[in-house]
């Protein structure tokens, strides 16, 4: 029995009345009358009780009418779903992010737009360091990333990056240091004897591997004092006054009890970019085309101001 038959079926049980079951067919009567008695014969029941002036549903009819309306309903959606899913608009989408990521506008707008736009693609999220965030891209194991990669980074064949958002780095210090009362931009150069709270070289955090460079071109080392792989906990270590920091200008939206923050004096290199990066390889193209389209158009408006 296939799904014409079902069709054909439920227009005579809700018409009750062939000929008018036939027009809503745009069928011939009797063709849709053989068809009928072949669905009973397959099925070894009479489904309907015939007479010249009337149609009616038996007991085994009325039930098979729910089924055959539920074996339709079901059909349609199954196309429906296959529809969507190939357009893009229903599936799942992996994508990774660095954790200062969601501090900036761009993140969090693309994010809520994305989910606006698509809510039946399940959006699964997960924070990972650049490196692992590049890694699995390239192992397709993620559809997207968020990541702010280290300068000497070696981005795989095969994946493409875009800048999406960029910010100054900025200057963390404990409320009481000297140097918290400057009403202008501190010079690298006077952080040549300062103590920092850093992450580790090489543990992915791009902007890190930035400061030890700018600091490398003001003719010093960083005097790294306190290692912290978390956000809060490297702002909460500064406000304990063990040191200081550097920062991307959004993570300032962590408000935390004395600390302040201050504009570096150099130029360009104080600059750090948060990049969408994505293997074009992707088997979920369609999922993640709308999303990489969703950011970029978030990107700009942010840009722009808006």
């Amino acid at each position: 029995m296939d799904l014409r038959q079902f069709r054909y079926f439920v227009a005579v049980a809700e018409e009750l009345h062939f000929s008018r079951a036939a027009e809503r067919l745009h069928i011939g009567q009797p063709p849709l009358s053989l068809q009928i008695q072949a669905i009973e014969q397959e099925l070894g029941v009479m489904l309907l009780k015939r007479s010249r002036r009337r149609v009616e549903l038996t007991e085994a009819g009325r039930v098979f009418l729910v089924e055959a309306r539920a074996a339709l309903a079901q059909a349609a959606h199954a196309i429906d779903t296959a529809k969507r899913a190939a357009s893009g608009h229903v599936g799942k989408l992996s994508v990774s992010f660095t954790t200062s990521a969601p501090l900036t506008s761009v993140f969090t707008r693309a994010v809520r737009a994305y989910h606006m736009a698509y809510p039946d693609v399940q959006l699964r999220l997960s924070i990972a360091t650049s490196q692992n965030t590049i890694d699995m891209l390239a192992l397709g194991k993620l559809d997207a990333g968020l990541i702010r990669p280290a300068a000497q980074a070696v981005m795989p064949s095969g994946l493409t990056a875009i800048p999406v958002f960029q910010e100054r780095l900025m200057l963390v210090l404990p409320a009481d240091h000297p140097l918290a009362d400057l009403k202008v931009p501190v010079p690298i150069e006077a952080l040549a004897n300062e103590r920092f709270v850093l992450r580790p070289r090489g543990s992915g955090a791009g902007f890190y591997e930035q400061v030890f460079q700018i600091c490398a071109q003001a003719g010093f080392t960083p005097n790294v004092v306190q290692d912290a792989a978390e956000t809060t906990t490297t702002l909460g270590l500064v406000a304990a006054g063990l040191g200081l920091t550097v920062m991307p200008a959004s993570v300032a939206s962590i408000q935390l009890e004395n600390v302040v923050w201050r504009e570096l004096a150099v130029g360009d290199a104080a600059v750090t970019s948060l990049l969408l990066v994505y293997n074009e390889a992707s088997d979920n193209a369609q999922q993640r085309d709308h999303f990489i389209r969703t950011v970029r158009e978030i990107a700009a408006q942010v840009a722009s101001g808006r």
